[in-house]
């Protein structure tokens, strides 16, 4: 017996849901690459200012911005999430807190105090982060995960903005492990 359209539609959509979490109003990032494709989404952005754009590109890439929320306040609730295709093993990830251009600029931005770090794998945990510009590495449950979502859970308040920044949020490239490359013919 063929299943009711509206039943059909909902089983759809959960299947969506819980394949590929992306919400409707999130602004998203894509790098490529010969082996694997990252897509960096943002639950909102700062409006570019002086020249300086805080979209998700900055927190994946080798340059000194941030990503820095976009909302009233410090930013509680909002989220970066990395998808990754093919799915690959990841037990780390990199992390530099606010905005760590120079002394100045991390000092005057919020930083991330406390965050929600949940992973396509069913991995959930809250990690306090460290007020510092320097790297730090959140160790995760060692899985094959397709995402990873970091939410604001608290804050180091800024000194002059009431935005909440972060300069760095990617995985650790040594645990993807080195590509395979097919065998030549003799």
């Amino acid at each position: 017996m063929p299943m009711p359209t509206n039943t059909r539609l909902t089983a759809i959509v959960l299947l969506a849901w819980t394949v590929a979490p992306v919400h409707a109003d999130e602004i998203c990032h894509t790098q490529g690459g010969q082996y694997a494709e990252t897509r960096t989404c943002v639950s909102s952005t700062l409006a570019p200012q002086g020249g300086n754009s805080y979209g998700p590109d900055q927190i994946t890439g080798l340059g000194e911005g941030a990503w820095c929320e976009g909302v009233a306040g410090p930013g509680i609730g909002q989220s970066v999430t990395v998808h990754q295709k093919p799915v690959r093993k990841i037990g780390t990830i990199m992390f530099v807190n606010g905005y760590a251009k120079t002394p100045e600029t991390f000092r005057a931005n919020g930083r991330v105090k406390r965050a929600r770090i949940e992973t396509s794998g069913g991995a959930a945990r809250t990690v306090t982060l460290k007020d510092t510009a320097e790297m730090e590495e959140i160790k995760i449950p060692p899985a094959r995960v397709s995402w990873i979502r970091l939410t604001i859970v608290d804050v180091y308040p800024g000194e002059r903005h009431a935005d909440t920044c972060i300069s760095k949020f990617y995985f650790n490239q040594e645990e993807f492990g080195a590509a395979k490359v097919p065998a030549r013919a003799a």
